[in-house]
């Protein structure tokens, strides 16, 4: 076993190079997040809204093709909202910043929500449709909700072969005691795990998938698994005189949680991926009982 000022000169190590990880990965994250799945025309294109907030502090504009017709995909968007279909996102975070069981992602098309109009909310009290427009796009747009402004349309683009290109462009406006660096950032990161599985959810059920994103328990479990996994590798790290896949094994972790929280990839993935990680930390472990029995017989 390590002596006590090894182990903290590990910590130490350790806790170095996930904080570089991690800057180096916020670092890089903003200028994706802002333009995840869109082109540089799309990037630069005028859509609904766009003349509604002068000096947003966020602007994001998402992008991504859809095997469905627009007739297809119109139903899905015509129906989100909080008191509606719900935004096909993560609704444990919905529902932990709501305070109650409220927001609940609908699998099937519902009738009575087939027709939004101008003045309806998507989200109670705070975010009113403005515009829309059957089959093409859907605007809902606040200019000053207790001094922030916020936009949010949804539109479809045919595309050849029945496909559908989908855009998203997102707006928000802030007072400037939360314009800082730090709540910018915040909202970008935070908004956009929200908006890339909302993303995956219109696809998915556009599409007919079976069992449409965000599968949130199968999801929620393997983030926790390979967040225990990332500190079982960096106890090992700290504590065992193998330090090599040990610490490995916790820098995988970090990128894996990272990769499954931005990125989202699709759920065999990440099965995939945590059975490996949980294959590395078997072949450490009993590599390290094999070596510990050598030890005691040539003693």
């Amino acid at each position: 076993m390590n002596s006590t000022s090894t182990k903290w000169k590990r910590f130490l190590v350790g806790l170095i190079l996930v904080v570089c990880l991690l800057a180096v990965s916020f670092a890089w994250l903003p200028g994706w997040i802002h333009t995840y799945g869109a082109t540089e025309e799309e990037v630069q294109a005028v859509y609904p809204g766009d003349d509604i907030l002068k000096m947003p502090i966020v602007a994001w504009t998402h992008a991504l093709n859809i095997a469905a017709s627009p007739q297809e995909v119109w139903p899905w968007i015509a129906q989100i909202g909080d008191t509606k279909g719900g935004f096909y996102s993560y609704t444990f975070i919905e529902n932990l910043i709501a305070g109650s069981d409220f927001y609940h992602n609908a699998s099937r098309i519902i009738p009575e929500f087939q027709n939004p109009q101008p003045g309806e909310e998507i989200i109670d009290t705070i975010l009113p449709i403005k515009e829309v427009k059957t089959g093409e796009y859907l605007l809902a747009a606040t200019s000053d909700f207790m001094g922030l402004g916020w936009t949010w349309v949804w539109v479809l683009e045919p595309q050849a072969n029945d496909q559908t290109r989908l855009l998203i462009r997102m707006k928000i406006q802030a007072p400037p005691e939360m314009s800082s660096p730090i709540v910018m950032w915040i909202m970008d990161a935070g908004g956009f795990v929200m908006e890339k599985a909302m993303l995956r959810g219109l696809q998915e059920r556009a599409e007919g998938r079976f069992m449409p994103s965000p599968i949130e328990p199968l999801e929620g479990f393997l983030w926790v698994v390979l967040l225990i996994i990332g500190f079982f590798g960096a106890w090992r790290f700290i504590n065992w005189p193998k330090w090599q896949l040990p610490l490995a094994t916790g820098l995988l972790a970090v990128i894996g949680l990272l990769v499954f929280t931005f990125i989202q990839p699709l759920n065999i993935l990440r099965i995939v991926f945590v059975l490996g990680m949980f294959g590395v930390v078997w072949f450490n472990k009993n590599s390290d009982e094999k070596q510990g029995k050598k030890i005691n017989k040539s003693q």
